[in-house]
C-alpha cells in the first residue's frame, strides 16, 4: 500500500472518530440541558422518593460519563447526589432500628452486624452529600464571609448544596468519621445560607443558624433565644408547604438529649401534615423532610414498644393518655 494510500484511511479514521465525539458531544449538553429543566424539576414535584432514588441512580453515572467530552454539571450533580445522599440515609434509619429489635431480643450478633450495616450506610451517604458539597462548591465558590451572585433560579442549587454539606458532617459522624468529611463545613453552610432570602427558602436559613446556636450557646448573640428562633422558623416551613426546617429542629431536639422538647416538635410537624399540604414545586423536599422525622419517630416506637410508628400515627406516642370517650351503657338502659 502506498504512503498516500495510508495517509488517506489514516484522514477517515480520524474523521470518523471525530464525528462520532462531536455526536456525543451533542447528546452530552442535550442531556444536561434535559436534566436541569426537565428531569431535576420533575422529581422535585414527585410524591414517590423510592422512583426518585432509582431515578437518580440510574441517570447520575449516565449523565457524569459525559464530562470526558463536555463539561461537569456541576448544578444538577448538587441535586442528584444530595438525593442518592438522601437514600442512602433511608437505609441507614432500617438498619439502626434492626439494630434495636436485635438488641431487645439479645441477639447479641444480629445487633453488632445491624450496627456495622448501619455505619456503613451512613458512609455511602456521607460519601455522596459530601460529592454534592463539592459540586456547589466547584459551580458557585465556597460558603463563607462572602455571597456569591445567584440569580432567582440558581438559588435552589446553592440551598441543596450547602444542606448536603451540613447533612455530610452529620453523616459521616454517624459512620465513625471514616469518609473524613471536613467538620467546618457545618459552620460555612450556615453562613452561606444566610445568602438567600430567609421567608422564600423555607425558614431553613433560620433554622440552621439557631441550631447552630443550640449546639454552640456561646456563639448566639447576647438575648437570643435559639429555641425561640427555631419555632419560628418552623413556623415559616409550615406556611410554606417545605417543611425542612422541622427536620432541623427535631434533629437538634434529639441531639440535645430532651425527649419532651423532641416528641413536642414531632407533634407540631404531625399537626401541621395536617393543615398544610405540600408545596407543589418543591413536594419531594417536603416529603423527604417528613421521613426524616419519621425516622426519629421510628427509632422511638420501636425503642418504647418493638415496632415502629404504626401508619397514620406519626406525631403520637405510644404511652400518650387517651382522652376517655362518651359511650352508651347497655347495662344502664336494663336498670329498673
Amino acid at each position: 500500500m502506498s504512503f498516500l494510500a495510508r495517509f488517506t484511511l489514516v484522514v477517515l479514521a480520524l474523521s470518523t472518530v471525530t464525528g462520532c465525539s462531536t455526536i456525543y458531544r451533542t447528546t452530552g449538553w442535550f442531556a444536561y440541558d434535559f436534566t436541569e429543566d426537565y428531569a431535576i424539576p420533575y422529581t422535585m414535584k414527585s410524591s414517590d422518593p423510592e422512583q426518585a432514588c432509582g431515578m437518580t441512580s440510574a441517570l447520575s453515572p449516565a449523565l457524569m460519563s459525559f464530562t470526558e467530552l463536555t463539561f461537569t454539571p456541576d448544578r444538577a450533580a448538587v441535586t442528584m447526589n444530595m438525593m442518592m445522599g438522601t437514600c442512602a440515609e433511608e437505609k441507614a434509619h432500617e438498619e439502626a432500628l434492626a439494630y434495636i429489635r436485635a438488641f431487645k431480643a439479645q441477639n447479641i450478633h444480629e445487633a453488632k452486624d445491624a450496627r456495622i450495616r448501619e455505619k456503613r450506610a451512613f458512609a455511602v451517604a456521607a460519601q455522596r452529600q459530601y460529592q454534592a458539597y463539592q459540586h456547589m462548591v466547584a459551580e458557585f465558590g465556597a460558603p463563607g464571609e462572602q455571597c456569591p451572585k445567584l440569580s432567582k433560579s440558581k438559588e435552589i442549587y446553592w440551598v441543596l448544596g450547602n444542606l448536603a454539606g451540613m447533612q455530610a458532617v452529620m453523616s459521616d459522624l454517624r459512620a465513625g468519621s471514616v469518609v473524613n468529611v471536613p467538620k467546618d463545613i457545618a459552620m460555612k453552610t450556615v453562613r452561606g445560607l444566610q445568602c438567600v432570602d430567609n421567608q422564600r427558602w423555607w425558614g431553613l436559613p433560620q433554622a440552621l443558624q439557631a441550631g447552630m446556636w443550640i449546639m454552640m450557646p456561646d456563639t448566639a448573640p447576647r438575648g437570643t433565644d435559639p429555641w425561640m428562633e427555631m419555632e419560628q422558623a418552623s413556623r415559616l416551613a409550615t406556611a410554606s408547604g417545605v417543611r425542612m426546617a422541622h427536620a432541623i429542629e427535631v434533629v437538634i431536639a434529639d441531639s440535645t438529649g430532651n425527649p419532651e422538647r423532641l416528641r413536642a416538635a414531632i407533634r407540631r410537624h404531625g399537626e401541621s401534615l395536617a393543615l398544610k399540604g405540600s408545596n407543589p414545586d418543591y413536594r419531594m423536599m417536603d416529603i423527604m423532610a417528613s421521613r426524616q422525622i419519621l425516622a426519629v419517630s421510628d427509632r422511638l416506637w420501636t425503642e418504647g414498644t418493638g415496632s415502629r410508628t404504626p401508619v397514620g400515627a406519626l406525631g403520637t406516642f405510644w404511652d400518650d393518655v387517651k382522652t376517655p370517650v362518651n359511650t352508651l351503657n347497655i347495662d344502664d338502659l336494663l336498670e329498673d
